[in-house]
């Protein structure tokens, strides 16, 4: 595959929309450029609508100038919820026949008309006890494509790649921390996507449809309190427990704890299909993993090593980005993500 050239990750949050521009990405340690980050409008994520549309493509122009980056070539994330991924094995099947035994065997998982979606696969390795080529299926909706295809132009920005969230964030962490088996955990607003890498190639994700929101959500339906209060409680107090008498762990524990019900599940899906040992090492990424507690009440539940993530480490940063990088770290790492992509 072609390499690509330097340019800016991008990814659309549900309350923000982050870029991150890197250089020298095929060397360990790639270096910081520009990054920054501006506030999501209301309801446009993924939208068709064409004033939608717009908003996103004015919020990525704004974006550029107050952070001053120049560099216009970009790659985008899709959404991980609007993605279909499946990880499947192919006995006896050839490396010549695996495209066509892909999409036969794609129809019987895609809830969709595959004319319908872009179609492709990543190869993960071989079963030798099967001899078994392992792929990673991934099919997007076309008109999900189409409406970033629409952003990049509208904001006049070279869209010369797209990829998945978790695609991305699995590039991040194993560059960040080195382990070719982990669990990532991406706690955003609406939703809490779950990835696996195994032998450091993604081979499960599932979109979870418990987020952050619903967090602030349960404080404000408790305690009759303003969204900005209620916010400002949830990220000062979290899952901490001998803090305001637990009362705001005892309104947050029980979302969590159903999220980590969720994350159970995955992990029995992917041992039962795999017939693999899943990972103990599980790594927090997003906005909701600044949750205080989050790290702990994690390990306790799952009985896991969790850890937050560090997407930073293993790139150049220069002085003048420490303080952003302190506060809002692994918020970043599908951003990081998507400009280390190199092919």
């Amino acid at each position: 595959m072609a390499k690509l050239p330097d340019h800016v990750g991008i990814d659309f949050g549900t309350h923000s929309v982050k870029a991150v521009e890197l250089t020298k990405i095929s060397t360990p340690t790639p270096i910081l450029v520009n990054l920054g980050s501006q506030l999501t409008p209301k309801g446009v994520i993924n939208s068709e609508d064409k004033s939608d549309q717009r908003k996103l493509a004015d919020v990525l122009k704004k974006l550029y100038d107050s952070s001053r980056i120049k560099n216009r070539n970009v790659v985008m994330a899709l959404p991980e919820f609007s993605v279909f991924t499946r990880f499947l094995e192919f006995p006896g099947v050839k490396k010549e026949e695996l495209k066509d035994a892909v999409y036969f065997e794609a129809k019987q998982y895609i809830p969709m008309p595959l004319s319908e979606v872009q179609l492709s696969y990543v190869p993960i390795g071989f079963n030798t006890e099967k001899n078994a080529p392992r792929v990673l299926v991934v099919a997007a909706p076309r008109k999900i494509i189409d409406i970033y295809i629409n952003i990049a132009v509208l904001a006049s920005l070279d869209l010369i790649a797209i990829e998945t969230e978790s695609v991305a964030m699995g590039r991040a962490m194993y560059k960040s921390v080195g382990k070719k088996d982990l669990i990532m955990l991406d706690f955003g607003a609406n939703s809490t996507d779950m990835s696996i890498l195994s032998d450091g190639y993604l081979v499960f994700s599932q979109s979870i449809a418990i987020g952050s929101d619903s967090l602030t959500q349960a404080v404000i339906n408790k305690f009759n309190f303003e969204y900005q209060r209620a916010e400002e409680f949830k990220r000062n107090y979290g899952l901490v427990e001998n803090v305001l008498e637990g009362k705001i762990y005892s309104v947050l524990s029980p979302i969590v704890e159903s999220i980590m019900v969720e994350v159970r599940r995955g992990v029995e899906f992917y041992k039962n299909r795999t017939l693999s040992v899943a990972p103990t090492d599980y790594i927090l990424n997003g906005d909701g993993a600044l949750l205080p507690g989050l790290k702990e009440y994690v390990s306790k539940s799952l009985g896991v090593n969790a850890m937050m993530s560090m997407p930073w480490n293993n790139v150049q940063v220069d002085p003048k980005f420490k303080d952003i990088i302190s506060k809002s770290g692994p918020s970043y790492s599908v951003a990081i993500g998507l400009a280390m992509k190199d092919e």
